[in-house]
């Protein structure tokens, strides 16, 4: 699986008044150490947690990991 794009996440949840793991957790459905985790870069969201923090910050899955692989280009 390729690298994410934890500044378009960080953006995004920006843009919705997401400012912390704490809230991605409440919002998206995770427990706060799997959020933490996503929102820091120790593991990337995958499956169900990926459309659900996807879903929640207003973006597409994908583009989480489109967006990282052409900027590693």
């Amino acid at each position: 699986m390729p690298p994410y794009d934890r500044a378009l996440l960080h953006s995004a949840a920006s843009i919705r008044g997401i400012k912390n793991p704490s809230q991605l957790a409440r919002e998206a459905g995770l427990s706060v150490p799997t959020a933490w985790r996503i929102w820091n870069g120790i593991g990337a969201p995958r499956g169900d947690h990926a459309d659900r923090v996807a879903d929640v910050v207003g973006i597409s899955a994908s583009s989480l990991y489109h967006r990282a692989a052409g900027a590693a280009a």
